[in-house]
């Protein structure tokens, strides 16, 4: 690297432009020091956890940045990757020997989302990289947080809260949000320790909530942490009437449509009466309804959890959306992460997305909500493999971003069809040899055991 300071100013500078499109979270490793966990057992489950978020979302614009300055912790964290990772993941994860709050000045990578390990107390000063953060930032960082998580933490959650813009880490550094995470301990002389099975769970917990905290961020979600208090009311009622009223307006053309009426009992219109009347039908089918939308179990599921969520407005499919649909398209999403917060909470194991499929063969626009064990007796057959582990299904946000960027959908369906006839092909860890479904069924229940 260039000794002279304002040339490398320079070329950082023009670094960062290149990669600004990437949105990135820089986070330390968690637990492994004042909280003294086994640094290999640590770094086993860190990257696990990271490898198991980045199958769910490849091929998208973002990038995860473990920042040490113990090289014990790098050592290890980067043999286990090594170790566990395939092409398609390595580019999204890497290490560096370095200050967190310094990522930009000294690498040129900017990290819009950091990670900081805190107490249930949330107090300032839990560690050095948390003293240097509300050193940095000041007084009101600390009010922040308390205004919006007046309660105790969990261990094993995530905090995330904005800094102002005008503090020198957003100015300097780019960084937007603090993402706070409740770490276990296993240290003696600190307080709450807990035995080395129970802090396994409770690190495993803690990875998959600020990787959680960092993607609802990232597409605009407000995360929403578990704290001590318990609220009034059903943990997905207090979900639903959190999420801000969608009161979406559909496109001119199809803010006209009625709902067609259902002649016969062909499939393609099985969606229809849910739309029609959803409080005619039992609750073990109908999840949820209001006046716009209503969500339902599907009828032949392919994972243990598969919901759909459907507009009570007609729009026969995907390619009927406008860019004036946007609106239904986040109010969609914003009630299917209410439905994911809910079934994490009961199973922390599942892993969710939600989306479409590129040639949907039911009429009503419906998006998927799916766990991504695909454990079910439903799943018999490669097309239903492959319509939710290829191209053919379309990520929710895949799906608004061409809204915003082309004001339209149109597939080739000639090539997406074909997707439906791929090989049998693992979508966690990329084994190639399953040619029949019962074999890729077993091979599935084994990473369920596993996880």
């Amino acid at each position: 690297m260039t000794s002279n300071p304002s040339k490398r100013r320079k070329i950082v500078k023009k670094f960062v432009d290149e990669k600004k499109q990437i949105i990135r979270l820089g986070f330390p490793s968690i637990s492994t020091k004042f909280a003294e966990f086994p640094i290999d057992i640590a770094a086993d489950i860190g990257c696990e956890v990271i490898k198991e978020f980045l199958r769910l979302h490849r091929g998208l614009d973002f990038e995860l940045v473990m920042i040490e300055q113990d090289s014990k912790v790098l050592n290890a964290f980067e043999l286990k990757w090594k170790e566990i990772k395939d092409d398609l993941d390595a580019f999204k994860f890497q290490t560096k020997n370095g200050n967190l709050l310094q990522l930009k000045s000294d690498f040129g990578i900017e990290c819009r989302f950091i990670v900081a390990e805190t107490t249930w107390r949330m107090k300032p000063g839990t560690n050095q990289l948390n003293k240097q953060i509300f050193d940095a930032v000041g007084s009101r960082l600390h009010e922040e947080l308390k205004r919006l998580y007046p309660n105790p933490g969990v261990v094993g959650e995530a905090y995330p809260v904005q800094i102002p813009k005008d503090s020198d880490l957003h100015i300097d550094e780019g960084i937007e949000q603090i993402i706070f995470v409740v770490s276990p301990n296993m240290n003696p002389s600190r307080p709450d320790p807990v035995s080395l099975g129970k802090a396994k769970e409770l690190l495993k917990k803690t990875y998959h909530s600020m990787l959680n905290a960092f993607w609802e961020l990232k597409i605009g979600q407000e995360y929403r942490p578990i704290t001590t208090k318990k609220e009034k009311g059903s943990a997905f009622d207090i979900l639903m009437k959190s999420a801000s009223k969608s009161s979406f307006k559909t496109s001119a053309e199809s803010s006209k449509r009625i709902l067609p009426k259902v002649g016969g009992k062909g499939w393609t219109n099985v969606l229809l009466p849910y739309c029609q009347s959803p409080e005619t039908f039992p609750k073990s089918e109908v999840y949820y309804y209001d006046d716009e939308l209503v969500i339902i179990y599907d009828k032949y599921p392919k994972a243990k959890k598969h919901l759909l969520v459907i507009p009570r407005k007609y729009i026969d499919n995907i390619e009927e959306l406008k860019k004036q649909d946007l609106q239904l398209v986040r109010a969609l999403k914003e009630k299917g992460q209410c439905v994911i917060e809910k079934m994490k909470q009961e199973n922390p194991k599942l892993f969710f997305r939600m989306g479409f499929h590129a040639v949907p063969g039911l009429r009503q626009l419906h998006m998927h909500v799916i766990s991504q064990d695909f454990i079910s007796p439903s799943l018999k057959h490669k097309k239903h493999w492959n319509s939710f582990t290829t191209e053919f299904f379309k990520d929710a946000e895949e799906i608004e971003k061409i809204l915003e960027e082309r004001g339209e959908i149109k597939f080739n369906k000639e090539y997406y069809e074909n997707l439906l006839k791929s090989p049998l092909k693992c979508h966690l860890c990329d084994t190639k040899s399953i040619k029949f479904i019962p074999d890729l069924k077993k091979h599935l229940e084994e990473h369920w055991n596993e996880s």
